[in-house]
């Protein structure tokens, strides 16, 4: 199942991310998403960090299901325009992407793509939207056209 909520953070504080990931933030290149491809994109982790708690504690807010999980990782993906990340799985997890570009146009792309049934389904990725998903599912970015595209996970263990 794939949940959407929308208007997770004022815009004001979506901006302050979104600022402070792309001017004062420094990633490492590429993640790769399954073993046989090459790195993709670049990531930086916040694991331990405010910002990685405040996520937390929204996906927590907004998805009661988390409640009580253990925190597996957290970060943030920055995929560059005509990036091509592959589609992946997260393993045994929820995961939880919020979307922080503070701006959204249909036609510039940058939509999560998952495979639901064998169709491949896109959630655009509207600014201040989380979307909380098995991370068993099949699923893949898109970058945009012509700017970068930043998203934030934090993931969650489930109980066995």
């Amino acid at each position: 199942m794939i949940y959407p909520f929308d208007d997770v953070m004022s815009e004001d504080k979506n901006n302050e991310i979104y600022n402070f990931l792309l001017n004062e933030t420094q990633y490492s290149y590429g993640e790769r998403d399954r073993p046989h491809h090459t790195p993709v994109g670049m990531v930086v982790e916040l694991d331990g960090t405010d910002l990685g708690n405040y996520l937390r504690d929204v996906a927590i807010s907004k998805f009661d299901k988390l409640d009580g999980l253990e925190l597996q990782r957290s970060y943030v993906n920055l995929f560059l325009p005509n990036d091509r990340p592959y589609f992946h799985q997260d393993g045994d997890v929820f995961t939880c992407l919020f979307y922080i570009t503070p701006q959204y146009d249909i036609d510039e792309g940058g939509e999560t793509q998952f495979i639901v049934n064998n169709i491949i389904q896109g959630l655009p990725p509207r600014p201040a939207r989380l979307v909380v998903f098995d991370g068993e599912m099949w699923h893949r970015a898109t970058s945009y056209r012509s700017h970068p595209r930043l998203t934030a996970a934090v993931k969650f263990e489930k109980k066995k």
